[in-house]
């Protein structure tokens, strides 16, 4: 509003006002009762000028503030605001695409019957579990810090899986700080949700690739990936207050040939301090047949008393050409004895043991098998169920090979040679059934007497189920 005539008649008003107190008579009104109205008038001018000013400067703010306003509402409006997502769960990220969060899980739920040929401590058993049963979140704060945290209830317990942040501000190289993976071999590099069979080899759970507590440097490319890391001896459930420590690194190439096709090669170290162990100085190497629900190690080589450090080395080889693939892996550990102790293994100062498998797999519905990164991933299903197909079927099978037997140290933890075959059928991108059938046989097992035979022998036989879906 305009407020300058109204200042105009106001001091026309004065004007005449002076006039008036030249020309009037005397008797209408005395000189000093006229100047006194006439300064009244001035002061009462100088006041509306001053909140006429004060209006005018509101109504600019007032103006420039809305249109500020409506400028940010407009860009809201073309950008969305957050971006929801669901597929399979919810992820939410913010307009400006600097923070995002998605919420991530996992339900298997396996069925097993495992029986072996052992008249001495025979296992005959079927059983149901929740294999595993994982929730969690992960995403990015200001786009160069990831995070995870992930937790799984089966077993009726709560045990924190990945739990770490990581730092991408210095490309390609990444900082990870927390409870992750120990980086070694594709088939642990390679999340549950992705391999194969219902178990992964006997050797990475034989020689304890696991999680725990540490810092990692990792850098990728296109065709390459390359992590170095250490640990303290133990995970977030762990004694904290005495702890060993752990070296390990791991090195892939996989360079894409033909029409979709890709090789992968790798090779791994891992170096174990136990002499400030929460074990003190022993460690075990065992591991059951391939099924989680069996009861019964059948190799084991029992607490190795005196081992003050081991050092693994892994090299790993895959291919995948269209519908079909290979994978394989061998591995060597090297277990150092203490000198006090060396005459617990015929004066032997270090054991060694090793183990492997070499698998294939075709899928019959053409698709390919997955892969990211340095590892395998879940596959793209054609026609899933869910949209009126018959989804992907893959036919796999893989010789496994664990060997815990060091004769010159006396160690006869047995040898465990298993045959599987298995059967997934993939509904989704996320949700599959598995069927597995693992025939295992066991040799020179002499140092469990309770398990097998007086020749050290045995023979087991699993079938495996599992219903699984993750998000």
């Amino acid at each position: 509003m305009n407020m300058r005539p109204i200042m105009k008649v106001g001091m026309l008003g004065l004007f005449c006002t002076g006039v008036a107190l030249g020309t009037a008579p005397a008797q209408a009104q005395s000189k000093e009762e006229l100047l006194k109205l006439v300064q009244e008038q001035a002061k009462m001018l100088e006041t509306m000028q001053r909140r006429v000013e004060r209006l005018e400067n509101m109504t600019q703010a007032a103006t420039e503030t809305a249109n500020e306003a409506r400028e940010t509402a407009d860009k809201s409006a073309k950008s969305g605001g957050e971006k929801w997502k669901w597929g399979p769960s919810p992820s939410v990220s913010s307009a400006d695409g600097k923070f995002k969060a998605h919420v991530r899980g996992r339900i298997f739920v396996d069925y097993g019957h495992v029986k072996d040929s052992s008249t001495v401590g025979s296992q005959d058993r079927s059983a149901s579990e929740f294999r595993t049963a994982r929730l969690g979140i992960e995403g990015d704060a200001w786009k160069d810090v990831k995070y995870k945290f992930e937790v799984d209830f089966a077993d009726n317990e709560v045990d924190i899986k990945d739990a770490y942040v990581q730092y991408k501000g210095f490309k390609p190289l990444k900082i990870t700080v927390g409870q992750f993976k120990e980086t070694a071999s594709l088939e642990e590099q390679t999340s549950s949700r992705h391999i194969s069979l219902m178990e992964r080899a006997s050797v990475t759970d034989a020689f304890s690739i696991s999680r725990r507590l540490g810092v990692k440097l990792s850098a990728s490319g296109d065709i390459w990936t390359f992590d170095a890391a250490a640990f303290g001896g133990s995970d977030l459930s762990s004694n904290k207050d005495d702890e060993g420590y752990a070296l390990t690194a791991r090195a892939a190439v996989f360079p894409k040939i033909g029409n979709g096709g890709r090789v992968h090669l790798g090779a791994s170290i891992r170096h174990r301090g136990f002499s400030n162990d929460i074990d003190g100085m022993s460690v075990r190497y065992r591991q059951r047949p391939h099924s989680h629900v069996s009861g019964v190690r059948y190799v084991n080589t029992g607490h190795l008393d005196g081992a003050s450090s081991d050092t693994l080395f892994g090299i790993e080889a895959a291919g995948i050409f269209g519908p079909f693939w290979v994978e394989g892996e061998w591995m060597w550990i090297n277990t150092d004895i203490d000198s006090g102790y060396t005459s617990f293994y015929n004066g032997e100062s270090s054991l060694k043991f090793s183990g492997g498998y070499i698998g294939a797999g075709w899928f019959l519905t053409g698709e390919s098998r997955g892969y990211k990164g340095g590892k395998f991933y879940r596959p793209k299903v054609n026609n899933p169920v869910f949209e009126g197909g018959a989804g992907a079927w893959a036919l796999t099978a893989r010789y496994d090979y664990l060997d815990l037997v060091d004769a010159s140290a006396g160690i006869w933890g047995g040898e465990q040679k298993s045959f599987i075959v298995g059967v997934n059928w993939y509904l989704s991108r996320h949700t599959m059934v598995k069927l597995n059938y693992a025939h295992a046989k066991i040799e020179d097992a002499f140092d469990n007497a309770s398990y097998v035979g007086t020749n050290g022998e045995n023979k087991v036989n699993s079938f495996t189920a599992r219903v699984q879906v993750d998000w």
